[in-house]
């Protein structure tokens, strides 16, 4: 008996000598260990949540090895981060539930799928998404809300006297950001000199807020669990549906793909995906080619010139190189079951001209335009091309910006210094409108358009705080009285001086000087104004009445002692 507890504390010892020198070396190689990305420091605020992010998937950082943690984050990236981070089941629909978000827009799946979690934007012509515009603090309050089901919660909106800013917020989400506020998601900062806060429900959410605040909501769902010695690896959600089997072959200069018809009532439809790095790729994490509503479809051919969303390749394939392929089966009650995947190379397409891949990002509050390098002899430059209307531009069809004759130039910073040529929007973009961007190769004998993007565009990100935000309805009163409210944000700016509000019935852009002048507004405090018909606005110094039942473009400027801002511009109909 004696040996056997000697024993018994032999082994304790070596074990709890075992457990020291694991922790030691754990603890060690934390503190030697080196940031995930270049400009993330291990000191930064939101390096633990960035980290914890990345590992699931759930953000990626950028080929050159950073996060860019202070880039803006647009509505459409928001509802993808939301699905994937929340592990929400993607939703396929027949109709889709915003206009500006039709089947064919990358993000279709993932807003429809977050739209429970999401604001939106409705007017008398049908909801809209704005999937371009960058998602603001408010919008974030209401999705933490709902994903911490609290949205229901009793809450004194008495607390929201503490902000300054209080007016700033949308009036259907205060309840959502009361809730937030009283619950300690997000609380805002001190104001100086004063013993109120600010909210600041219209700042724009970056990288690093975003993944800070996800991070605390998917912190707070996590749990410990065990598994049984069976198949835990099976997602009891998927037993039952069956999945794709695919093969592929090549056919000439494309890649043909061949699954299964799946005969089953629950079946939606498929999805085509393809990774360049993944050799399982899956729908939704990796993206897709297109979804196929009809289970008929059970085959397609796919080219260079095959347009893709989402991926971790850009938006074409590259003649001559291997990719994974694989269909993913989307069913019912949100279940999508992923097939086998398989690897082949995509054919060498004789006198193929490679298309330049275009993205954006505000690097340094700027505007920065980039594309791939493309290494061929044939090559001589890049027009850099921008529409208001057509959603492909190309060169020489809707003009050009500037030509970079320096192959090794790779991007261009558009700060609205250079006057454009040929374009459908005058020689200067206007701050914080929507437009079409992209890159035509011009190689010796022909013109090759890459893909386009859709961007608000600002010459400074700053610019956007300074932006205001209008906002219409039309309001019927007793005996048939009917107007129209005019809404905008408060903006806080000691420099702000007032507002003018501009209209015009032929100027799709009402122009500050040039148009009619509705109002002119020197109290910083109001934010509406209505108007109705037979209301007069001035213009070339004569006043002309408002008409009913006539359509009006009407925007507003902020006027501040060292700039002039617009806002952006309602089409609206005098009741």
């Amino acid at each position: 008996m004696k040996v056997f507890k000697k024993r018994l504390l032999l082994i304790c010892v070596m074990l709890v000598f075992a457990i020291v020198q694991i922790f030691s070396a754990i603890a060690f190689a934390q503190d030697t260990s080196s940031p995930i990305f270049s400009d993330l420091p291990q000191n930064h605020w939101a390096y633990n949540a960035v980290k914890f992010m990345v590992e699931r998937g759930i953000i990626t950082g950028y080929p050159d090895n950073t996060f860019r943690p202070d880039n803006p984050v647009t509505r459409a990236e928001f509802a993808r981060i939301m699905v994937v981070a929340l592990n929400l089941p993607i939703k396929v629909t027949d109709t889709p539930s915003f206009k500006d978000v039709p089947k064919d827009h990358w993000a279709y799946p993932y807003v429809e799928s977050a739209k429970y979690y999401l604001t939106g934007f409705r007017t008398a012509n049908g909801d809209y998404f704005k999937p371009s515009d960058y998602a603001v603090r408010e919008d974030m309050a209401v999705a933490l809300v709902k994903a911490k089901g609290l949205q229901n919660e009793n809450v004194d909106m008495s607390i929201l006297n503490n902000y300054i800013d209080k007016d700033q917020i949308s009036p259907n989400l205060m309840k959502y950001i009361a809730i937030a506020i009283s619950k300690g998601i997000m609380v805002g900062n001190p104001v100086t000199n004063s013993n109120q806060l600010r909210f600041d429900p219209q700042g724009v959410l970056t990288r690093a807020q975003a993944a800070m605040l996800l991070y605390n909501v998917i912190n707070t769902k996590e749990e410990k669990i065990t598994y049984d010695d069976n198949n835990g690896a099976q997602n009891n959600q998927q037993l039952g549906y069956q999945k794709p089997n695919v093969s592929g072959y090549t056919k000439g200069d494309k890649v043909v793909l061949v699954w299964n018809r799946i005969n089953d009532t629950r079946l939606k439809g498929y999805a085509v995906v393809i990774s360049k790095n993944n050799i399982e790729p899956e729908y939704p994490k990796d993206g897709y080619l297109t979804i196929f509503n009809n289970r008929d479809n059970t085959y397609i051919e796919i080219s260079v010139d095959s347009k893709y969303n989402n991926g971790d390749f850009g938006v074409y394939l590259k003649s001559g190189e291997e990719y994974y392929f694989s269909v993913t089966a989307i069913y019912d009650n949100n279940v999508y079951v992923k097939g086998n995947s398989i690897k082949l190379r995509m054919p060498v397409v004789p006198n193929y001209f490679e298309k330049p891949y275009v993205k954006y990002e505000y690097k340094d509050n700027k505007f920065v335009l980039s594309w791939q390098p493309i290494n061929d002899s044939r090559l001589i430059g890049y027009y850099v091309v921008i529409s208001k209307k057509n959603k492909e531009p190309k060169y020489p069809d809707n003009g050009y910006l500037v030509f970079i004759n320096d192959k090794n130039t790779t991007q261009i910073t558009i700060d609205n210094t250079i006057p454009y040529k040929g374009g459908d929007f005058g020689e200067y973009l206007r701050d914080g409108e929507e437009y079409y961007f992209s890159v035509t190769a011009q190689y010796q004998d022909r013109f090759v358009a890459g893909n386009s993007v859709k961007a608000v565009y600002y010459s400074n990100l700053d610019i956007a705080k300074l932006r205001p935000k209008l906002e219409a309805k039309t309001i019927k009163k007793f005996f048939g009285i009917r107007y129209i409210t005019l809404r905008w944000n408060k903006i806080d700016n000691d420099k702000l001086l007032g507002y003018k509000i501009v209209i015009s019935e032929n100027n799709s852009t009402p122009d500050y000087i040039k148009d009619g002048l509705l109002a002119t507004i020197t109290d910083r405090n109001i934010t509406s104004i209505n108007v109705k018909a037979k209301d007069k606005y001035l213009i070339n110094n004569e006043y002309k009445e408002i008409k009913r039942g006539h359509y009006y473009y009407i925007t507003i400027y902020a006027i501040y002692t060292d700039r002039i801002v617009g806002g952006n511009v309602l089409k609206v109909k005098i009741p």
